[in-house]
């Protein structure tokens, strides 16, 4: 069976086993959403999503994941896991891959957003606690059983202490990703500033119509695009790069448009 799957075998399986609160089903439309994540995922496009369609359990969600590998419509390095209560799919293979590169070549923009500061400024991945994070994250990562029936909590011990606005910007292999102190406040900086917002697109070729769906986006305040560029390019290439090794979705775009919000929730 194809790897690409039909949207409808999405669709049941999403019905079937992510039911929450009182709505019965999930629309078509949130269940087309989910697949494109989690295919994007599978394919190599990006390391994790975090699981947001609505309520349910992570054993829920392991039983839709398992459904769809049974199928064939998912390769086994795809997992759950679980970090603060909130549910991540993750590429396991990919993201050890991403986790290490990061440790070592220090590649991310790490933005400070701190409600105190008058703009955002670059910090470094040591400075904001970062670097600790993942290294703690890395660990947890490579210890996982990849035939374990158990839903894993990733860093259940250390994670009170991370910034999870940061820790999940890099997991979702953004090339930029926002801090602030939280130990002073939770609020931040980005009230009206201009943000570049960098989305990518792609058809999912099992859906006629050539429709191109969403799978990953993130910001960056237009004050530190030119420092932030060579990141930004590395990224594209290497999503360029992905895209041509796999075949579930076609005709890539990567578009940029600038925002101004009067809040941004993190």
């Amino acid at each position: 069976m194809s790897v690409m799957g039909s949207p409808e075998c999405f669709v049941v399986a999403a019905r079937q086993f992510l039911t929450s609160g009182k709505k019965k089903f999930l629309s078509v439309p949130s269940c087309s959403s989910l697949a494109v994540q989690v295919l994007a995922v599978d394919s190599g496009l990006k390391p994790a999503m975090v699981y947001d369609t609505n309520s349910a359990g992570p054993d829920q969600v392991q039983r839709y994941l398992d459904k769809l590998r049974a199928l064939g419509h998912v390769k086994n390095a795809v997992r759950i896991v679980t970090i603060d209560d909130n549910i991540l799919i993750i590429n396991l293979d990919l993201i050890i891959m991403h986790l290490e590169e990061l440790l070592l070549k220090k590649n991310v923009a790490v933005i400070d957003v701190s409600k105190s500061r008058d703009q955002p400024a670059l910090a470094t991945m040591e400075s904001s606690g970062i670097e600790e994070s993942m290294q703690g994250i890395l660990h947890s990562l490579r210890t996982l059983e990849r035939d374990s029936l158990v839903v894993p909590a990733v860093g259940e011990q250390l994670c009170a202490g991370w910034n999870l606005c940061s820790v999940y910007g890099i997991l979702l292999g953004f090339p930029a990703t926002y801090w602030f102190d939280q130990k002073r406040s939770f609020e931040n900086c980005l009230s009206m500033v201009p943000l570049v917002v960098t989305t990518a697109r792609a058809s999912w070729d099992a859906v006629a119509g050539g429709y191109k769906q969403v799978f990953s986006s993130f910001s960056i305040p237009q004050l530190l695009i030119k420092e932030t560029q060579p990141l930004l390019d590395s990224w594209t290439e290497k999503l360029q790069e992905r895209f041509s090794q796999q075949s579930t979705f076609s005709a890539l775009t990567v578009s940029t448009e600038t925002v101004r919000l009067p809040s941004l929730s993190l």
